[in-house]
């Protein structure tokens, strides 16, 4: 494989890897508008803690896809934050599975996982002979 192939092949790579933290992202922001909506029309037990975890899943998500960015544009600032979220989300896969939501913990870990390994990957050195 040549210079030009490898450098193509890691593009392409990149932009994968880019559009699994972009699609986080989404999901994230996504579980924020269900919870401004279940805001509405529901009686909250604890109205401050729901504004709570809006705000949290609002940020998250706005942070996810910057550190998106970050990575498809090839800058360093957007490995650690998602690195750090997908921690996080594998650690929530295992709290999924004892309440026994095991297909949705599966996925989230097979997510979280994959996001993990391409940012590790990525992220490593490369020569530049």
């Amino acid at each position: 494989m040549n210079q030009k192939d490898s450098s193509n092949s890691t593009s392409k790579f990149r932009l994968a890897t880019s559009a699994l933290i972009s699609f986080e992202g989404v999901l994230v922001l996504s579980g924020g508008a269900f919870l401004i909506v279940e805001y509405f029309i529901s009686e909250a037990k604890n109205p401050d803690a729901l504004l709570v975890e809006i705000l949290f899943a609002i940020l998250a998500g706005l942070g996810l896809l910057f550190a998106a960015q970050g990575i498809k544009r090839k800058k360093r600032y957007g490995y650690s934050p998602a690195l750090l979220a997908n921690f996080i989300a594998f650690a929530v896969s295992f709290y999924l599975r004892e309440a026994d939501r095991i297909l949705l913990a599966n996925l989230l870990a097979l997510i979280s996982a994959t996001a993990v390994v391409s940012i590790i990957l990525l992220s490593r050195p490369t020569s530049k002979e």
